[in-house]
């Protein structure tokens, strides 16, 4: 089959290696002039993780992985409250299956493994497509057209293939109350006052974690409760927010303020968000990753979640050819969006129960979360929060 896909995220570049694999056609039109940046680290474990075991990737998904030796937990001055090993939450909450890596870090390295067979092309996206027989006619903003068996959207929470095959955001988006920013500090001075650890500042409200990365430099993630601001923001505009949502707080934060990165493209800043969707598929249109299940980063598994769909929707395709007919098109779509809709269901609710204990409103809540964190490494607790938290998947290897 000729496969379109939309988005040069983990999704749309996971989805296109397994398509190729298979001996399909894919081609992938990616929006931007290149691959994105950094942006955060994330969580890799549960459904994405035993997918790239199965995919035969994860070793070298392990060669990205930061191997971060404690979590450092720090109160409003910047003091060190408490600190959690690494190592031991990965055994007891995730069986040793987890790994952490920028996100940026996984684009590039699934794009290494096609850009040799597989056509993606940058500064590209779809502008029109219409239903032509048993296929897809889509006009592409370079002006060119072609005709498709399948068209993707792999192309994120703001997903212009589902706004044109389903509607506007706002039918399917479901605002958090949060806002978080990311991006990436290279400073000697900053750097070479903190180790290895993953620190979070925690005050009412906010919440500011810095890490180190290769390079000698460090990353940022900033998150924040707000009322839900306008959808388009300047570079100026988001420093001015950064400043006015966290220009009050200690440690270092000033210090990173201040180098908030003048141009857009390196700064991520966007709303805290999920998308629910009845149904994934429309005719010869499917969607996957964020831009039909978005559970949001709050419960901590976009990137897996990703992957496992790409795969789940290559594995349901299966050998299909230009003459399969639509009812098995539709039937291998079917089954696609049944064995996700459980597991997507489960983590979009865990997203929502751990918004107010990710970045608590009150001091009350965050020594109760802090209390909790402290006791995280005990076994039977790992296996309580594995439980509460949708962490259903870790196991031992």
């Amino acid at each position: 089959m000729k496969v379109l896909i939309s988005g040069s995220g983990i999704a749309g570049l996971t989805l296109a290696l397994l398509l190729h694999r298979s001996g399909h056609e894919p081609l992938v039109v990616e929006r931007s002039a290149h691959l994105r940046g950094e942006g955060y680290m994330i969580d890799f474990f549960g459904p994405g993780y035993d997918a790239s075991e199965r995919m035969g990737i994860l070793p070298e998904i392990e060669g990205i992985h930061y191997q971060i030796p404690r979590l450092a937990f720090l109160g409003p001055s910047g003091k060190e409250k408490f600190s959690l090993s690494y190592l031991t939450l990965r055994k007891n909450l995730f069986g040793g299956r987890h790994f952490n890596f920028m996100r940026g870090d996984l684009e590039r390295l699934l794009y290494s493994k096609i850009k040799d067979q597989v056509t993606v092309r940058f500064g590209t996206s779809i502008d029109s497509f219409e239903r032509e027989g048993a296929q897809v006619r889509v006009q592409l903003t370079d002006e060119t057209t072609g005709l498709f068996d399948l068209l993707v959207g792999a192309d994120g929470v703001h997903s212009w293939v589902r706004e044109l095959a389903f509607g506007a955001e706002d039918s399917y988006s479901r605002f958090l109350g949060y806002y978080t920013s990311a991006f990436v500090v290279d400073d000697p001075m900053i750097r070479g006052g903190l180790d290895d650890a993953f620190y979070t500042l925690t005050v009412p409200g906010r919440q500011v974690a810095v890490y180190p990365i290769r390079g000698g430099r460090l990353a940022t993630f900033f998150i924040h409760k707000s009322e839900r601001l306008g959808e388009h923001f300047s570079a100026e505009a988001v420093r001015a927010q950064l400043y006015q949502a966290y220009g009050g707080m200690g440690w270092i934060v000033p210090e990173l303020l201040k180098r908030c990165p003048h141009e857009r493209s390196q700064v991520y800043f966007d709303e805290v968000t999920q998308i629910d969707m009845s149904g994934w598929s429309r005719g010869r249109v499917v969607l996957v990753g964020d831009a039909c299940w978005c559970v949001s980063l709050l419960a901590g598994q976009g990137a897996s979640m990703a992957v496992a769909g790409a795969y789940t929707l290559a594995q349901e395709l299966g050998t299909a050819q230009e003459e399969k007919s639509d009812r098995e098109i539709q039937a291998a779509l079917s089954r696609y969006e049944a064995k996700l809709k459980p597991a997507v269901l489960k983590r979009r609710e865990s997203g929502q129960r751990l918004a107010g204990w990710f970045v608590p409103k009150n001091h009350v809540r965050i020594m109760v979360r802090d209390a909790a964190m402290r006791l995280s490494t005990s076994p039977l607790v790992s296996r309580l929060l594995r439980y509460r938290f949708a962490w259903t998947n870790a196991r031992k290897p």
